[in-house]
């Protein structure tokens, strides 16, 4: 069950990760904000990769094999191409009913690795992600007309694309992990992964930046001890995410991950006293069962 421990500790480090993020967004442009995940991460994993190998030798030997470096880049582009899509997705007036949509990722997700994996859940694993996610999308919306009215909308088209690309990010990562078959430890696969993804990423948005808004490195540069703790939170949401689909299905993973909305939920009334509405509590129940199933019919 070491698979429950890492995805909760994945979702709360991801909630921290996110808070702190939201705090930047409004000290720089939202890419910039998104490369500081990354980059400030990048050394910390250096370091940790150091510790545990040695040496690089692990990592020469991962890229030197075609099929995993490019799933890691179609995962990572994917990735990047995800974050992008859901910030254009925030712009649109009824944001809330795509946004939620973009929430079916993990049912997505379970039907990329059947697909590309030929990995399956079994029924009850299946109904408990199904009936999660209607909760989720419940919580998220917190009025059940917003998704009535607002289906047939341009939002609901991007918001279930934003899904799709991060369920074909996640399945390729896990994907990617299969390749290594030189060693037989998962966190070796977990880390060698993503100290590549992490490569890929920054370099990636680097070079962005250094063409479109190279004014942003000096904002970043302002507010490096925040830039430092979203990367070390970035850091340690993503290897707990890596390990977990390194010991099982990513469905299964991303599925107990969605608790991180219980974890903002709590910290935004503890913190803003926020009145407690009927269809939240209503979404946390549904939610809340369909993650027991998911638990116990692994």
């Amino acid at each position: 069950m070491n698979w429950i421990v890492t995805s909760v500790m994945g979702a709360f480090f991801q909630n921290a990760r996110s808070s702190i993020q939201k705090k930047l967004n409004t000290e720089m442009s939202l890419m910039a904000s998104t490369y500081v995940r990354f980059a400030f991460s990048l050394p910390i994993l250096f370091v940790v990769f150091f510790i545990y190998f040695g040496n690089f030798n692990y990592f020469i030997i991962s890229v030197q094999n075609s099929n995993f470096i490019t799933y890691v880049i179609l995962a990572s582009v994917l990735q990047i191409s995800f974050t992008l899509l859901f910030l254009y997705l925030l712009k649109f007036t009824n944001f809330l009913v795509g946004t939620a949509l973009s929430k079916t990722e993990v049912i997505q997700i379970a039907f990329f690795e059947f697909i590309i994996l030929k990995d399956y859940l079994n029924f009850y694993a299946l109904l408990g992600i199904m009936i999660s996610t209607i909760g989720v999308i419940i919580f998220s919306t917190k009025d059940l007309k917003n998704i009535i009215n607002g289906f047939f909308s341009k939002s609901t088209v991007v918001g279930l694309l934003c899904g799709t690309l991060l369920a074909l990010s996640v399945v390729f990562y896990r994907g990617s992990m299969e390749f290594l078959e030189f060693t037989n430890k998962n966190f070796d696969r977990a880390l060698l992964t993503l100290f590549a993804a992490t490569i890929i990423q920054t370099s990636l948005i680097t070079f962005y930046l250094l063409l479109f808004e190279i004014t942003e490195f000096k904002k970043i540069k302002s507010n490096i001890k925040l830039s430092s703790l979203a990367g070390f939170f970035g850091f340690s949401a993503t290897i707990s995410w890596f390990y977990s689909f390194s010991l099982v299905q990513a469905a299964l993973v991303r599925a107990v991950g969605q608790i991180e909305l219980l974890f903002s939920y709590v910290s935004s009334r503890f913190m803003f006293k926020e009145k407690v509405r009927y269809i939240e509590i209503f979404g946390i129940i549904i939610f809340i069962f369909g993650l027991i199933l998911v638990i116990f019919n692994k």
